[in-house]
């Protein structure tokens, strides 16, 4: 009997034993089947919160609607089909919940994601602090809230690509049809549209176009916005050594140069220009776009003529391909702007008033 018994015993563990390890086995495959995206940072607000539409926070980019720009291929040369927006909090207003949801109305099947003043520091730190800390240093050191807002633009594309769109764009025409067939197996980093269309004049002039930066779409880890990040890093320390002061004491006050030509579009079409001639080997300037009538690759930069991104600017041409978008102009950065450069205007007139009484 007691023999039986240990019998019995033995029987129950191995069983008990066999089905522990069924379950131990079932739950390793369905860990291996759903990756650990990792926690939405604390503040992460996509536009399910800001604009009512059906997006989580910080949703995986690897979704087979990705535009394919070239031949199919790593997500790396792809770009995610998602646009992005920030504002310094998630409380945007009924036009700017309007212009936003014209994104995804027009691209169902793409992701909107809209990140805060403190989502937005969250991001940075998330995608850099362990590959370059500089670039974290010097954006949470900004104290001028339109450079701060500008630089953001170019980390988030640089860091997880998809669609960049300042708050007051519309989108006119679903982003899929941007690019048009005869590019579609070409290698095509970034999409960029001009703001300003001028004639090239003479060598060693400064570059008189301009690309837009309310609107551009890029690859993750994109070689043109690292080099626009690089370029905005370094003109803000160069700009701070010569006043003496630190980052976080730059105010609109002490710059000496304008916005556009410190974070904002001028400086990035001087990045991409510099970048391209780097890839290329040779000068890159207004020569090479000037006038177009039609999208054109160069290097790895997809240019727009003047009427797709900013058709208003350019005078609403007749002759040249469809509008993508329709920029609103809201721009709040502008007052802040301009008083500021009429207090510089004021402190200068007393100046040599002082000086000549």
């Amino acid at each position: 009997m007691k023999s039986l018994r240990s019998v019995r015993s033995a029987v129950s563990v191995i069983i008990c034993f066999a089905l522990f390890c069924t379950l131990c086995s079932t739950w390793a495959l369905l860990y291996q089947r759903v990756p650990d995206r990792g926690t939405t940072p604390p503040q992460s607000l996509g536009i399910a919160t800001a604009c009512k539409t059906t997006t989580t926070p910080y949703a995986s980019l690897e979704d087979p609607t990705n535009i394919t720009l070239g031949n199919p291929s790593p997500s790396s040369r792809t770009i995610p089909s998602k646009v992005w927006h920030s504002a310094p909090q998630a409380n945007i207003t009924e036009n700017q919940r309007e212009w936003t949801s014209s994104w995804t109305t027009t691209n169902p099947s793409f992701r909107q994601e809209l990140l805060t003043d403190q989502s937005g520091s969250t991001f940075v730190r998330e995608h850099f602090s362990s590959t370059r800390p500089d670039i974290v240093e010097v954006y949470e050191a900004i104290a001028i809230p339109i450079l701060k807002a500008d630089l953001l633009r170019y980390l988030i594309i640089l860091a997880e690509g998809g669609v960049w769109s300042d708050l007051d764009v519309t989108c006119e025409k679903q982003i899929a049809d941007w690019v048009p067939a005869e590019y579609q197996d070409h290698e095509i980093d970034m999409v960029v549209g001009l703001e300003f269309d001028l004639q090239w004049t003479a060598p060693g002039t400064h570059i008189f176009s301009q690309f837009s930066n309310w609107v551009f779409m890029a690859r993750p880890s994109s070689r043109n916005l690292l080099v626009v990040v690089e370029a905005v890093i370094e003109k803000l320390r160069e700009m701070t050594t010569t006043l003496g002061v630190g980052i976080e004491d730059l105010t609109l006050d002490l710059l000496y140069e304008d916005v556009v030509d410190t974070t904002g579009p001028k400086i990035m079409t001087v990045a991409i220009l510099k970048g391209l001639g780097q890839l290329l080997g040779t000068v890159v300037d207004d020569r090479d776009f000037a006038g177009i009538k039609k999208p054109k690759l160069i290097g790895d930069v997809l240019i727009m003529p003047g009427n797709s991104f900013a058709a208003r600017q350019n005078g609403f041409p007749v002759d040249q391909s469809e509008v993508l978008v329709t920029h609103h102009y809201e721009g709040s950065w502008k007052k802040a702007d301009a008083e500021a450069k009429e207090r510089k205007l004021q402190k200068t007139e007393k100046l040599q008033q002082d000086q000549t009484g």
